[in-house]
Formats: C-alpha cells, structure tokens, sequence
C-alpha cells in the first residue's frame, strides 16, 4: 500500500513539474516572439522531442538550400541571437545563420553539425511524440493564452497526427515577424563544437580571457573544419611555415604539399566527432593529443571513418598557436 502510494506521488510530482516546464517554455516563447501561434509552438516542441524533420543523404542538396538562404537573406532580417534551445527539454538547439553571415563559424562546420544532428540518433516514434503532445496541449489549455487562430490550429495539428505525420511549417505571422533562418543542432554537437566558439566570438575581451588550452583545442576543431572545408587560406593560417605533417606511414609530409593534396581532392575529409583532447603547454610551445573519428577517402580509397589519433607540436607566434608538427596514428 506504501509502496502504490509512493509511486502516486512521484508520478503526480514529475506531472507537475512538467506543467511547470512548459508554462516556462511557453511564456518564454511569448516574450520574444508576440505574435507566434500555437504553430510555432508547436514546431519548436516537436523539434527538440524527434530532431530534425528527416534524415540527410544529400549533402550537395542541403548545402546548396543554404547557400540560397545565405544569398537571399539580409543580416537585418535576422532575430539578435546566435542559437536558442528548442522546446521544453532542450535536447536540441536552433542555431541562426546569422553566426556565418558574422564570420562565427564556417558555412561547412554549421551544415556538418546539422547532418550529423539529423543522422546520428533513431527518431522516436510519431505515436511517441503524440503522447507528448497531449500532455503538452493539456498544459497550455489551462494557459487559455488567447492565441489566434488557436482551435483551428490545434484541429489542424490533430488532423496530421491522425494520419501518422508530425511536421509542419512555422506560421506566415511568424516568417514574416521573425524570418526564421537556422539549423537543427543535437545538444552535445552545439555544446561541445558550436557554442564554444560563439562565446569566444563574443566575449568581452575576445580571446583574452581564454586560456591558453582553450585556444588550441578550439584551433584543433578549426583545423579540421578547414580540412572539411577545403578552406586553404585557414588551414595557411593555422600551420607554421615549415611545418610537417607525419602519415602513419611514416612519411614526412610538408605543408605546401599537404595543402595541394586537400584542395586537388587527393585528401577528402566529410566530418569529424572529437573523444578526446590532451593538452600540456610550456610558455610559448605546446604539445597535445587529440583523439577523433574523422570520415575520409584519401589517396583514391573509398569513403572510410577512422579513430585518428593527432599528437601535435605548436608554438605561439604573434600571439596566435600555430601547429608545426602532427604525427598521426589510429587508437
């Protein structure tokens, strides 16, 4: 009997909090965009419960959908944030591409933390997301908020769940308020690659308020964002003059050539997932290790993920780290 009890109040408990929770969401959602429906409500809980709205298998075709956001979408238009977080939980970010248009990360690094986002983990089911819906709508029932077009919106999301669908498009009031431009970011990929960056973007003092290990493991990530990228002129930057690069065959190979390798397509690197960064700086030189699944197809080979391990030289020139020398190896 005790234990029936127990188990009442626990679950009464978690149902109150999760009231509370979406009360917060919802109300938060309100202060910044006054004039969304229960649409775009909606839209930004089922994105943080199942993710982006379908799997990626064409990189080019995606790429090129943003290259036109980019091209047709003044700085203007764009809401004053970089990223928020989706829905109640936050399992997943919105991240704006205002942050390239800034120059905060690279076109390739946001489109890559998409694709990977959408990819990496199993959609849960749309009868899942119902469930959760309908506790969610009961919540802001209660709220009687007086949106407009309220019940004709809650009829039309009732009508695609029905039929096993659950996106939907934000509402016109919404699009031509906000113009929302962003893309869908998994949590611990904006955590650990995205938001690091941004705040060092836009911290008081801009780096000088990160340590010197903060520096090279965010210019680790850099380089190979460049690498993905085929952006020479960063990767020119983050190399020293003189600096080698050692294959796991032992070959030393210069920069100039490594360079030419990547930008012929000789060296084609898809993405990377970081395990893990060691780090031991010595006044104005550092060693560290870095540890990554890196997807490539090199030297004619098919496409392939690898558990490379970088064991990396650096010095401070001019007060920026650049790497001299990287020996590569698996783990």
């Amino acid at each position: 009997m005790k234990k029936t009890a127990l188990v009442i109040i626990c679950l009464l408990c978690s149902i109150i909090l999760l009231a509370q929770d979406i009360d917060g969401f919802v109300n938060k959602q309100l202060q910044t965009y006054p004039q969304l429906r229960l649409l775009d409500l909606y839209k930004s809980c089922f994105q943080d419960y199942m993710g982006a709205e379908h799997l990626v298998s064409d990189r080019q075709r995606v790429k090129a959908y943003l290259d036109e956001e980019l091209n047709t979408t003044s700085i203007d238009d764009l809401k004053p944030w970089n990223y928020e977080p989706c829905g109640i939980d936050s399992n997943y970010y919105r991240v704006s591409i205002r942050t390239i248009k800034e120059n905060v990360l690279q076109e390739e690094m946001l489109l890559d933390a998409f694709i990977r986002s959408a990819n990496s983990k199993q959609r849960p089911s749309v009868e899942s997301w119902c469930d959760r819906w309908h506790v969610i709508i009961g919540t802001i029932d209660q709220m009687q908020l007086g949106l407009p077009h309220y019940e004709h919106d809650k009829a039309f999301i009732d009508s695609i769940l029905s039929v096993g669908k659950y996106a939907i498009s934000h509402s016109p009031e919404y699009r031509e308020a906000y113009h929302p431009h962003f893309r869908i970011v998994e949590r611990g990929i904006f955590e650990r690659e995205i938001k690091p960056l941004i705040k060092r973007k836009y911290s008081p003092n801009n780096n000088s308020d990160m340590d010197e290990k903060s520096q090279i493991e965010q210019l680790y990530k850099q380089m190979y964002q460049a690498m993905i990228a085929k952006d020479i002129a960063t990767l020119d930057q983050i190399l020293a003059e003189g600096s080698v690069l050692i294959h796991m065959t032992g070959t030393r190979q210069p920069k100039k050539q490594y360079l030419h390798e990547i930008e012929n397509g000789t060296l084609n690197y898809y993405s990377v997932e970081d395990d893990e960064i060691r780090i031991t700086v010595n006044g104005t030189t550092a060693e560290m290790t870095g540890r990554s699944r890196v997807n490539a197809a090199v030297y004619g080979g098919g496409r392939h993920t690898w558990r490379l391990q970088m064991k990396s030289k650096l010095t401070k020139n001019d007060g920026h780290w650049q790497f001299v020398e990287s020996k590569a190896s698996t783990y």
